[in-house]
């Protein structure tokens, strides 16, 4: 599917796919960008999904958007399937020990500030991942 023009996205689709450029790739980290519910980014990335200006890979039980016409010509080298693992492997784990803090007795200031750096990680993660590609 091509990438679609500017003119069938709204200017809010367009910020939106200018903070996925930037590296808000994921509902997480864009809900914290732009002061939104985690379920209202992931809503707005999906329709962006649909018109086609944005792919959805997995990662474990992360998803992550990108942009549709970002392409690569040249074939990654082994070290950076390697280092690209390895992200991988870091956010299935992320994702684990985000579910076991979920379970405990944290107080409401601890659970904003796991999350937070939960957020920053993921985001970190992600920022390192698009440059190594």
């Amino acid at each position: 599917m091509s990438a679609p023009n500017s003119a069938t996205l709204t200017r809010r689709e367009e910020e939106i796919v200018a903070r996925v450029r930037a590296g808000s790739n994921s509902p997480t980290t864009l809900a914290s960008d732009l002061g939104i519910t985690q379920s209202g980014a992931t809503q707005a990335l999906q329709k962006l999904e649909r018109k086609g200006a944005l792919t959805r890979t997995k990662l474990g039980r992360n998803v992550i958007y990108e942009l549709t016409s970002r392409e690569t010509t040249e074939a990654p080298s082994p070290d950076l399937e390697d280092d690209i693992e390895l992200i991988k492997e870091s956010y299935h784990s992320l994702s684990r020990v985000w579910s076991h803090v979920l379970k405990l007795d944290l107080t409401p200031d601890e659970l904003r500030e796991v999350r937070e750096a939960r957020n920053l990680l993921e985001e970190f993660l992600t920022k390192r991942g698009r440059s190594l590609e």
